[in-house]
């Protein structure tokens, strides 16, 4: 198992370097065993993993796949390392989280200080879930856990599992004491008034940019007038409490916001609903630091479904 262990990351490194002799030089062995070590993989694999190339060598379609496995069981070999080092003396874990805008403003950081409380010797490395990521980070180990939409989870690959936390429904957005509030007749704005003021598109998702620039103007009839393009989230917000501008924004982002606080706008548009949570692989739903950030996760959003359900 260990001689097979060493020939994979041989592997990793040849693939990584490009070639043959910079691996070896990294490694500090031969070319001649590295050689040897990729033969015996190929013979008991049965198929080819490398092929020549001007550049140097490249893994074939199938080696492509064989180095999938290995980044994967490289990260798994590290944290069942980070568990025995923790075991024996200080040492640190390391996290690695993919997130989305929602969840990076909203959600974690109300999460991480607790998490660092029941695990002090965890590092968390955060990073931006871009729109259109794919899960292939986290088949191959450089990310542990994705937080965010789970709109496609039901086709996630082998190997990896997911877990809902909520559903945050899209609504037409603005400051509590915006003057558009005086136009609402028994409760219910007229969609035709969102026209009288302008608009800010949040474009950190293009499924926002989509909503406001096709179904908000199939339901009103004409485009809106749109003002203000914006990235940031936070940004976004910053601006819809500053300014007359309205939005089409998930209901989780007005969790908080105060001084004016952001509300939704009594109007039939802007419903769609998206379920949010994690996905991770299979072997990490039992380590300790990822148990307790979903149970934290839990604990969140039940608190705040109790909150809509008493106000």
């Amino acid at each position: 198992m260990i001689d097979l262990m060493t020939h994979l990351f041989r592997l990793q490194a040849i693939v990584e370097e490009g070639s043959l002799r910079r691996a070896a030089v990294k490694l500090g062995v031969t070319q001649p065993a590295l050689s040897r070590s990729i033969a015996q993989i190929e013979e008991r694999l049965g198929q080819p993993l490398l092929e020549r190339h001007a550049r140097g060598v490249e893994p074939t379609a199938f080696g492509r796949e064989v180095l999938s496995s290995v980044l994967r069981l490289s990260r798994q070999w590290e944290l069942e390392e980070q568990e025995l080092l923790t075991s024996a003396g200080p040492a640190k874990k390391v996290l690695r989280i993919e997130a989305g805008p929602l969840w990076r403003v909203v959600v974690l950081p109300a999460l991480l200080g607790p998490l660092k409380e029941a695990h002090p010797d965890l590092k968390v490395e955060l990073a931006n879930l871009k729109s259109g990521s794919t899960v292939e980070g986290i088949l191959e180990g450089r990310v542990d856990v994705m937080c965010g939409g789970l709109q496609f989870a039901s086709d996630l690959p082998p190997r990896l599992s997911h877990r809902s936390f909520t559903v945050f429904h899209d609504r037409v957005i603005a400051r509590e004491d915006h003057p558009l509030f005086d136009r609402a007749q028994g409760g219910e704005l007229p969609p035709e008034a969102l026209l009288d003021y302008p608009w800010l598109v949040y474009s950190g998702d293009p499924v926002y940019e989509l909503e406001i620039a096709h179904a908000a103007t199939e339901r009103l009839g004409r485009e809106p007038d749109i003002r203000i393009t914006c990235e940031s989230l936070n940004s976004a917000m910053r601006v819809l409490q500053q300014s007359d501008c309205i939005s089409i924004l998930p209901d989780g982002a007005l969790v908080e916001t105060r001084d004016p606080a952001l509300v939704p706008v009594p109007v039939a548009m802007g419903r769609r609903r998206a379920p949010s949570g994690m996905i991770f692989r299979d072997e990490m739903a039992d380590w300790p630091p990822l148990r307790t950030l979903m149970a934290l996760c839990e604990a969140h959003f039940g608190e705040h479904a109790a909150q809509e359900a008493i106000g």
